[in-house]
């Protein structure tokens, strides 16, 4: 294995394949129907080819495991409808409810690991910072500027959450079609937003010296109450990401046929077996 400098810890070491993603999250996205979508700005794509690369040192790269993704990657929706964390969340009463969209607190539920899933939205995001993952790019697929190196001390647990950052979490309802993307900029005035799409939940990591006081009162991270939002509208939000996505990437064969099984599928599912 090659050796060098390890970003999360910052000591030269033997480096391993790190993942981007983990890589039991692509066994989570195959359906009957088809193979994982792995969605970039460059491409489009049907396959279980994984983001993967020597970059963090065995110890650092198992601490995203087993400080997040070993709690979160059971708990995330599944092909069969089942979505086992929306069922652990919902047990609970919201706090509030306007129209489709309901507000719960994590803080008031015992079956919520609040730093699990923090650690693994901000550790995704952190690795999608510091690291190309492609090779069509030169540069990573975001940039957390000056940030990254308070993201950096959170995730070895050095410091708290950085104070100009806000953490946001949707879930959806199930059912849904389990489905998962790179982390990539999305548009924003005066702030930078990034989001990340995983079976079932919805992370927007808002960064910038001047964030709105409404999303630094619903960061789920830093808000005492960690609050959730759970709403209807965001699985038809997420198929419409992806077919945004697919006209200006290359489209791989295959992939609108994909789409069509994804609309059948959330009807399937809907009208039961």
């Amino acid at each position: 294995m090659p050796t060098g400098k390890c970003p999360l810890c910052l000591l030269e070491k033997e480096l391993i394949r790190s993942h981007l993603a983990p890589a039991a999250l692509y066994s989570s996205c195959r359906t009957p129907q088809s193979q994982p979508v792995i969605v970039t700005p460059e491409a489009v794509v049907q396959s279980s080819r994984q983001w993967q690369d020597y970059l963090l040192c065995g110890e650092c790269d198992n601490s995203f495991s087993r400080r997040g993704e070993r709690w979160v990657l059971p708990l995330l929706a599944r092909s069969d409808g089942s979505f086992p964390l929306y069922a652990t969340l919902t047990k609970g009463q919201p706090e509030l409810v306007e129209g489709g969209t309901a507000l719960y607190a994590a803080a008031k539920n015992p079956g919520i690991d609040v730093a699990k899933l923090t650690h693994f939205a901000m550790g995704i995001f952190w690795k999608a910072s510091v690291y190309s993952w492609s090779r069509e790019r030169n540069a990573p697929p975001i940039d957390l500027g000056k940030h990254g190196e308070e993201v950096r001390r959170f995730l070895r647990a050095e410091g708290c959450f950085p104070e100009r950052m806000a953490l946001i979490v949707g879930v959806s309802p199930p059912p849904i079609m389990p489905t998962f993307n790179m982390p990539y900029l999305d548009s924003a005035e005066g702030f930078h937003s990034f989001l990340l799409h995983v079976p079932g939940i919805n992370f927007a990591l808002h960064v910038g010296n001047s964030l709105p006081t409404e999303l630094k009162r619903t960061c789920f991270a830093s808000h005492p109450l960690h609050p959730i939002i759970v709403s209807g509208e965001l699985p038809r939000a997420n198929l419409e990401f992806f077919k945004g996505v697919a006209a200006p990437a290359h489209k791989a064969k295959g992939l609108l046929r994909y789409m069509n099984q994804s609309e059948e599928f959330l009807n399937y599912l809907k009208k039961g077996k």
